[in-house]
């Protein structure tokens, strides 16, 4: 069966996406003259998990093709390759058996790969000719980086004259704002632009300028914004003066619309406040005598107005741009710390990666970089295409396009095959555009960026993993959504190609329900009447999502099957402290992070002792710990109270009565690993594998090999980037899952 060079299928959720692909790579294998073709191929994937199944996917298949007792699911694939490649059941047998042996002598060659590890391999390869230290390490975490490019640029205050000015300046804006005047984690908010493909662009443009070009901008956003504000000021003042020599009486309007003209007038309009657009916005009071009056001038007073609400949308977006000024100017100097940390510690962080290769084949119309890599490579397979960045998708184009141009020594083409869904992109805030995709799929062959253009586009219709109430209730609700875009493509994707076939799964359940929440109530099932930490609405939302919890439990589903979306973090922490003090077991991001597990608070506060003796907060933590768990003679409040005020010597000497042994001083003088180690044996020694422990050691191994970290600089490093670090979910237990959307 002939197939086309460029394949894409638009693959909706449930629509056998990882059969399809499976099913198209085998066919490859089985119609290879050789054992090996799996060398020739390179698929691509978004992450690790993907990776493992696809590729565990493709084995099994080939192990189930391979015996004589193959499964029924297993057979149903076999007949399918069986079927397309025209090839006998008895011969694909055969040939698994060979191929499966032949992947594991040489496992490393079975490219399936994050696109993330295949770039790093193809920058790895080309280190030297990219002008990169051949051994470089990759840096994941590239937050730690821009904060410690960001702690260079402020220590060079008082040796810059512009910068110094510039970091006051500031500062100076944070506190008049009643924010907090330490800069640095807004800075690491604009740092974060550098990395992000989004603002190349801009970030490109922003280079070239200084931090004087910055000073010229802000002197003349600082006089515009002076001029609009007098503007608008006296045109507030005009409109009450047009009223009165009108011959109405601005006592006839509500006392609001009065307040409104006086806040304009004195530059206080917020932008929550009511805005006046149409006549029925402007009411007159009912015992006004000049009622017909004022009406026949309502048109002029809105025309007034709206003149002034477009100088005030001007106003709020210079002093918006003023206000995010400072930070941006100071972007180019953090970004070229940025890249000298990278320098002097042989890294290259992972938001690079793409950046470096896209420079390097630009205007190349064949990037050597690809040479070798293009007579590797035959076929390729790009799943979760929607969420491929820009800038990797231009990175492949080249590689792509020198294995579909020609053939290999037996005389077979290379081959595309892309699979993706352009509903399913959530990728857009780091580089990925789902429109890539949708261009792609159009019959017009400008949108195709190869020079063989045989192309086919596929559907793959039917939903087989839902039940037929949920294929339909989608079906029904993108059907409705569609005409809410202005955007053709996306309106024609949701009204022509979104819908799915149902499956012989009939049955499921979809309900939507709008709870009405009272304007005064003060029972509250489940909550203290004097418990106003939580409003009135969030209780109501609370208890009827208890309710439906408990009332799939009855149904007899377990609480694995549950999962909570929210849009943003703070009703999923309301949440999750709600359902646990309800007994019900969670799983959340906040649950995950290492940060709120009791054995690494312990070591933080052990830690921070370390460092200063004197940091009560800290010691009446470690100490509190003891109490409760590592001791049985005193009552917690007892112990505390006793041990408090006792110096290292005197605490250590009382420590070493209830079996424990601690020499604060010798841990001093270990390395990082070292004292937590020692920390970890002394206090913790029971609970030394749990998951939360054993991050928290990977991260402390790595600050003090990488970078040497002393306790001062693990501590600073915790408390800006490390507390935010979490452990991989645990697959199977049993716990309603707590998650944004």
């Amino acid at each position: 069966m002939e197939t086309a060079a460029f394949t894409i299928y638009d693959a909706s959720a449930g629509s056998g996406k990882t059969y399809t692909l499976t099913k198209e790579y085998l066919k490859i294998l089985f119609l290879a003259r050789t054992d090996d073709a799996y060398r020739k191929i390179l698929a691509i994937t978004f992450t690790n998990k993907a990776v493992e199944e696809m590729k565990s996917r493709i084995v099994s298949s080939l192990y189930q093709f391979s015996i004589d007792d193959t499964s029924d699911k297993a057979m149903d694939l076999l007949r399918d390759v069986s079927k397309d490649t025209n090839l006998s059941i008895t011969t694909i047998k055969d040939k698994s058996k060979a191929i499966i042996k032949n992947i594991i002598h040489n496992y490393a060659a079975f490219d399936i790969s994050t696109i993330d590890k295949f770039t790093h391999k193809v920058i790895r390869t080309f280190a030297q000719d990219l002008d990169l230290p051949p051994n470089f390490e990759v840096s994941l975490d590239t937050d730690s980086l821009l904060q410690e490019a960001i702690d260079l640029v402020i220590s060079k205050a008082g040796d810059d004259v512009n910068l110094t000015k510039l970091l006051i300046e500031f500062s100076k804006d944070r506190t008049d704002d009643d924010k907090n005047w330490d800069i640095s984690a807004e800075l690491l908010k604009v740092a974060q632009l550098i990395t992000n493909e989004n603002n190349a662009e801009e970030i490109k443009e922003m280079s070239e300028k200084s931090l004087d070009d910055f000073g010229v901008i802000k002197k003349k956003l600082q006089e515009e914004i002076k001029k609009l504000k007098s503007d608008s000021a006296e045109a507030g003042k005009n409109l009450k003066e047009y009223i009165v020599s009108k011959g109405a009486n601005l006592a006839s309007f509500p006392k609001y619309f009065n307040d409104h003209l006086n806040n304009i007038e004195k530059n206080e309009l917020k932008d929550t406040q009511k805005k006046y657009f149409v006549p029925e916005d402007i009411k007159i009071l009912k015992s006004a005598k000049d009622g017909a009056l004022i009406e026949s001038i309502i048109d002029e007073i809105l025309a007034q107005l709206n003149m002034i609400y477009e100088k005030l949308g001007k106003l709020a977006m210079y002093d918006a741009f003023l206000q995010n000024l400072n930070p941006l100017s100071l972007i180019n100097t953090i970004y070229q710390e940025f890249k000298k940390i990278q320098q002097e510690q042989n890294l290259v962080s992972i938001s690079d990666f793409n950046k470096i290769i896209h420079n390097e084949i630009q205007n190349q119309p064949a990037p050597f970089i690809y040479e070798r890599l293009g007579e590797k490579y035959r076929h390729y397979f790009i799943d979760e295409f929607q969420d491929t960045s820009v800038m990797q998708w231009q990175n492949l184009i080249p590689l792509i396009d020198n294995a579909l141009a020609g053939q290999d020594d037996y005389g077979q083409k290379g081959t595309l095959l892309l699979v993706g869904d352009p509903k399913q992109a959530i990728y857009r805030w780091r580089g990925g555009k789902a429109e890539q995709f949708i261009d792609l799929t159009k019959e017009d062959l400008s949108y195709n960026p190869f020079s063989n253009k045989d192309k086919e586009t596929l559907r793959l219709g039917t939903n087989y993993r839902s039940y037929s109430e949920v294929i339909q209730f989608n079906n029904a609700f993108f059907k409705q959504l569609s005409d809410k875009f202005q955007n053709e493509d996306y309106r024609n994707l949701y009204e022509n190609l979104s819908h799915q076939e149902i499956n012989s799964k009939i049955g499921g359940y979809v309900n939507l329900s709008f709870i009405d929440v009272p304007e005064e109530d003060d029972e509250v099932e489940g909550f203290d009447s004097d418990n106003d930490s939580i409003t009135l609405k969030d209780k109501y939302y609370l208890n009827q999502t208890l309710k439906t919890i408990q009332k799939c439990l009855e149904n007899g589903f377990e609480y694995k099957d549950v999962v909570l979306l929210t849009r943003t973090k703070a009703p999923g922490i309301k949440l999750a402290n709600f359902l646990t003090e309800n007994s019900i077991p969670i799983l959340s991001s906040e649950t995950l992070l290492i940060q709120n597990a009791t054995e690494v608070k312990l070591l933080i506060a052990l830690l921070r002792y370390l460092k200063n003796p004197k940091d009560d907060q800290s010691k009446i933590h470690f100490l509190y710990f003891i109490a409760k768990y590592l001791q049985t003679d005193l009552e917690v409040h007892d112990f505390i109270l006793f041990t408090k005020d006792k110096n290292a010597t005197d605490l250590e000497s009382f420590l070493k009565t209830i079996g424990i042994e601690i020499s604060f001083k010798n841990c001093k003088k270990k390395s990082l690993y070292e004292a937590v180690e020692v920390l970890i044996a002394t206090f913790l020694n029971d609970k030394v594998n749990t998951s939360y422990l054993q991050y928290f050691l990977d991260l402390v191994l790595e600050k003090d090999v990488k970078v040497q970290s002393s306790i001062a600089d693990f501590l600073d490093y915790w408390d800006k980037i490390g507390f935010k670090k979490s452990i991989p979910s645990p697959e199977g237990t049993n716990a309603v899952r707590i998650m944004t959307i």
